[in-house]
C-alpha cells in the first residue's frame, strides 16, 4: 500500500510540474502575441502567477495591467475586426478569466499589496461611442438607440445580458 501511495504522489508530482511549465510557456508566448484592435494602453502585455492555498502556481496573461489612480485594472479584451460584437464564445472565455480574476484574494506588485478590479473590454465594428458595466438602464438604452442599425437582435440581447452579469456581480467591468 504504501508503494502504491508512494507512486501516486511521485506521478503527481511530475503531472504538476509538467502542467505548471507549459502554463508558464503558454504565458509567455501570450505575453508576446498582440493584435492588431487589442488597442493595449502602453503597448505591452501584462503576466502574473496566481498561486492556491494547495499550493498550485498557474501563470496567467490577461491582455493588459495598467492603473488608473491608485487601483490597477486587470483588463482582458476581445475583439473582432468583422462584426459589432465579438462572438459569444469569446465573450464567454472573457468573462470566465473576469470571474477568475474578481476572486483573487490580493494582487502584489514587487511585494507590495495594491487595489485592483478586473475588467472586459469589447470592440467592434462600427460600433457607436462606448459604455461601461455596470451602468444605468438610461445609459443602456441610449447606447443600443445609438447602435440600433450596428446590432443584431441577439446581440442586443448579450450586451442587455451583460448589463445584468455586471450588476449582480459588483466586482466586475465591462
Amino acid at each position: 500500500m504504501n508503494s502504491y501511495l508512494k507512486a501516486i504522489m511521485e506521478e503527481f508530482e511530475e503531472f504538476k510540474n509538467i502542467s505548471l511549465k507549459g502554463s508558464r510557456s503558454a504565458s509567455k508566448r501570450e505575453a508576446l502575441t498582440s493584435h492588431e484592435l487589442e488597442y493595449l494602453v502602453d503597448g505591452l502585455k501584462a503576466t502574473f502567477s496566481i498561486e492556491n492555498y494547495l499550493g498550485g502556481v498557474y501563470y496567467l496573461t490577461p491582455d493588459e495591467i495598467f492603473h488608473n489612480g491608485d487601483t490597477y485594472i486587470i483588463q482582458e479584451s476581445k475583439n473582432t475586426s468583422t462584426d459589432s460584437l465579438p462572438k459569444l464564445s469569446d465573450i464567454q472565455d472573457g468573462l470566465f478569466k473576469l470571474i477568475l480574476f474578481s476572486n483573487l484574494d490580493s494582487l502584489n506588485l514587487d511585494g507590495q499589496a495594491v487595489s485592483f478590479i478586473p475588467k472586459l473590454k469589447l470592440t467592434g465594428k462600427n460600433v457607436i461611442g462606448t459604455i461601461t458595466f455596470p451602468d444605468t438602464s438610461v445609459e443602456l438604452e441610449s447606447f443600443l438607440a445609438a447602435n440600433s442599425k450596428t446590432f443584431k437582435k441577439s446581440q442586443k440581447e448579450i450586451i442587455k445580458k451583460l448589463a445584468i452579469e455586471a450588476e449582480h456581480n459588483q466586482k466586475l467591468k465591462i
